[in-house]
């Protein structure tokens, strides 16, 4: 069992397209700061890395670094690439063809309902478990293409996530600061709780290769568990933080503008 080099092919094309247009649109002239552009191509380059070359086809055969897939992409990644303000980049794009149909999209009533905090926080959840503690969790270290859309499930579920709890973009509806900082707040908890049960476990969840012992099998789970619980907290820690700044600097603000009054 291997994975297909043209999954290589496809998430090179899409990440480097990506990065390529973002760029193409002079950030800048929006107000977007040098930080966030930064923080975008990080999570651009980071994600090339995941997806593309070595990584992902060692992956398919080693759970713990499928974990560091997960955790990376849904995570790190996504954040990232929301802290760059694409969206608001998209809508106020310079090439007609890109504004409208964002426009087009982001006006469509189910879509705009992804973006709602709350089905964020469901889809994230129900991602976050259906990939560990159901059938998906072996498909995806038995059949490499569903191990490649796992990969996208897990970007794009944190990229639907993360959009109405972090600054940077346009969003559908108006979300509370408290509201953001209770919800990664509480996201922590299902991220960790899965490490901690992965890391803890005597079952394994998945098949393993042939050749690999159970006892081998376990250890890779169990290492998989540890990533997972201790990079899911120190990356939820620096959101939460983020966040927490974010909620600062608005009553900050809203306290001089009515001092100024």
């Amino acid at each position: 069992m291997g994975l297909n080099p043209l999954w290589d092919i496809a998430f090179a094309l899409a990440l480097g397209g990506k990065l390529i247009w973002y760029f193409s649109e002079s950030p800048t002239r929006l107000g977007i700061s040098k930080a966030r552009q930064f923080l975008f191509a990080l999570g651009m380059v980071l994600a090339l890395i995941l997806l593309v070359g070595p990584v992902p086809h060692i992956a398919i055969h080693i759970f713990w670094v499928h974990m560091i897939q997960h955790v990376g992409l849904m995570m790190l990644i996504s954040p990232l690439i929301v802290l760059g303000s694409p969206v608001k980049l998209a809508l106020n794009s310079r090439y007609r063809t890109v504004r409208s149909f964002v426009r087009k999209v982001s006006s469509n009533l189910a879509i705009r309902q992804l973006f709602r905090p709350q089905v964020g926080f469901a889809i994230f959840l129900a991602t976050l478990i259906l990939t560990h503690f159901s059938p998906l969790a072996n498909a995806g270290m038995t059949n490499p293409n569903i191990h490649c859309l796992e990969l996208m499930l897990f970007l794009a579920a944190g990229i639907i996530y993360y959009l109405p709890v972090l600054e940077g973009n346009p969003t559908p509806y108006f979300v509370p600061y408290s509201f953001r900082v209770g919800s990664l707040f509480a996201m922590m908890l299902p991220e960790t709780m899965t490490g901690f049960f992965l890391y803890s476990g005597n079952k394994l969840l998945h098949d393993i290769p042939s050749g690999v012992t159970t006892m081998a099998g376990m250890s890779d789970q169990h290492r998989g568990g540890a990533i997972m619980w201790a990079m899911g907290m120190l990356i939820d820690a620096i959101w939460i933080v983020l966040a927490a700044r974010d909620w600062f600097n608005n009553e900050r603000e809203l306290s001089e503008a009515m001092n100024n009054e």
